[in-house]
């Protein structure tokens, strides 16, 4: 099974109603797939990676820049996928971390693409072997989703949005 990363953009109200659990998560969850022009991010197979590559961390991380999977609040009962439940953000989160991400480029993160550690600290989705540092297409994968989420996120900020992230 394939385990995919979504960030998806929601008004404060709409966060604080999943909080609360006065609006169901899988709603919401399939309300994005429907709408993705309301801000919905397709992270596919690249969101550990990303993680690993703003957080220096594997699984943790401290800081606004570890967020794809830390922080937030946990919302509804089920389990997504064995990395958990999705998490919100509240829209003062989005706004920090649109901040942090705008000091981040392709060009920062590039020189920590490490291939032989993402493989020994076994960053999904692994087969680091077979990555082409030197091939745009290749890099594209990860830093096309980047590029995106960081527009969706300044986006958010300036809407005053939230965001949930899932992995499943």
């Amino acid at each position: 099974m394939s385990l995919i990363g979504h960030v998806y953009l929601l008004p404060a109200d709409k966060i604080a109603m999943l909080v609360s659990g006065e609006l169901d998560v899988f709603e919401v969850i399939d309300r994005a797939y429907n709408d993705p022009a309301q801000g919905f991010v397709d992270l596919d197979k690249a969101w550990h990676c990303l993680h690993y590559l703003l957080s220096g961390s594997a699984r943790d991380g401290e800081g606004p820049l570890s967020f794809l999977l830390k922080g937030g609040a946990p919302v509804g009962d089920d389990e997504l996928s064995e990395m958990g439940p999705a998490r919100v953000f509240s829209p003062e989160d989005v706004s920090v971390i649109a901040d942090a991400l705008a000091h981040e480029t392709r060009h920062t993160l590039r020189p920590r693409f490490d291939l032989k550690k993402l493989e020994k600290l076994d960053i999904y989705p692994g087969r680091w072997s077979e990555l082409n540092l030197g091939s745009d297409y290749d890099l594209g994968y990860y830093f096309g989703p980047f590029e995106e989420l960081k527009r969706v996120l300044e986006r958010g900020k300036a809407a005053a949005q939230g965001m949930i992230i899932w992995i499943s």
